[in-house]
């Protein structure tokens, strides 16, 4: 009998927590391209026809936005998740062997050390009690008399295993360990964007963001902490990249492209400030922001109703979904993908550690 079992402590009620990182939803872009490094094509395709059509060549490009999109995720998802096997890997083997040599130094084997050291896990009839409930439905309609004596077991190795690890990581703080496997990273376009901080920050802070997703303004005041806190605020560049989800926000794609018109004007940050401050996005709100903030309202509406911004907006959508990003905010530290809506002392645990990887 294998299962996957909930221990949990039987005086700790069960929750299940629905956790929301972002907004999201199929993303409208423009068709990928092949070839280089940032490819989407897998090493097992040597060339970017896909196929013949009537002699007419079917390529990356001809593929539909859903495709180049759900493409940009596998790549990203292979390279994150091969990442972290290879850190987790790596972590286990250390501690193992932190384990093997803490049993020879006593003369004894490892599971002579298990027991002796670490102690052979009891599991109460309460406990045994509340697990089986907790996971009745995966027993097949057996009874606790039935089935209690191998579920003891299976609890006992859970957690015979789970302080293995904890003394293995104990072990770990002690030691002279260091994991130099690289982060996963990718090369973000910030030339031409709008950008706060100094040129030369050692972190670079991309947000790929729409102005109408809720998650994206709350993440908006984690942000604005940073930008407050003395010690960090010099040391990072942030920079802007437009995202609406057109899909999902009817005003998304005006708002951005408003953004950019006053952007053209020299008052993209005050701007954005101010669209985060709008509950109810509208064309008349969009043109009133122009006006409050001093903007040459004739030259905004001739920018906004023109439609010249779009290709702006859309050139920052198409690298979103290049990198595989489906839902807003898509934020990156240095390149490093670090969530959606993070909370400010996870974004600010972020920041320093890449400072202090910089030292």
């Amino acid at each position: 009998m294998r299962m996957l079992l909930r221990v949990v402590a039987p005086s700790v009620a069960a929750a299940s927590l629905l956790v929301l990182a972002g907004c999201g939803g199929a993303a409208v872009g423009a068709g990928g391209q092949a070839g280089g490094s940032d490819s989407l094509l897998p090493a097992t395709v040597d060339s970017e026809v896909l196929g013949v059509l009537n002699g007419e060549e079917i390529t990356l490009d001809d593929l539909t936005d859903r495709d180049i999109s759900q493409l940009a995720q596998l790549r990203s998802d292979y390279y994150t998740q091969t990442h972290d096997l290879l850190e987790e890997g790596a972590v286990r083997a250390a501690r193992e062997q932190l384990l093997l040599a803490a049993a020879a130094e006593k003369g004894m084997t490892l599971n002579q050390f298990y027991t002796s050291e670490i102690g052979i896990p009891e599991v109460s009839d309460e406990e045994l009690q509340y697990i089986y409930d907790q996971n009745r439905g995966q027993f097949g309609g057996r009874t606790l008399d039935e089935i209690g004596t191998q579920l003891r077991r299976q609890i006992a190795n859970q957690k015979m295993a789970q302080r293995i690890e904890a003394t293995g990581n104990r072990f770990l703080r002690e030691a002279e360990w260091d994991l130099t496997v690289p982060a996963y990273r990718v090369a973000i376009e910030t030339a031409g964007h709008a950008t706060l901080g100094p040129d030369g920050a050692p972190v670079e802070l991309v947000v790929f963001s729409c102005f109408e997703c809720p998650f994206c303004r709350r993440f908006d005041g984690a942000i604005n902490r940073l930008r407050d806190d003395e010690a960090l605020s010099g040391q990072i560049r942030l920079v802007f990249r437009h995202f609406p989800l057109r899909n999902m926000h009817p005003m998304a794609q005006k708002a951005h492209e408003a953004s950019v018109c006053a952007e053209d004007q020299g008052k993209f940050w005050e701007y954005h400030d101010a669209l985060w401050a709008d509950d109810n996005i509208s064309l008349d709100g969009l043109e009133q922001h122009a006006r409050l903030l001093g903007l040459d309202t004739e030259e905004f509406a001739q920018c906004l109703n023109s439609g010249r911004s779009y290709e702006r907006v859309q050139t920052d959508l198409d690298a979103a979904v290049a990198l595989g990003q489906t839902g807003t905010p898509a934020v990156f530290v240095n390149g490093r993908y670090v969530g959606g809506a993070v909370s400010f002392e996870q974004l600010k645990a972020e920041v320093e550690r890449e400072l202090a990887a910089s030292n």
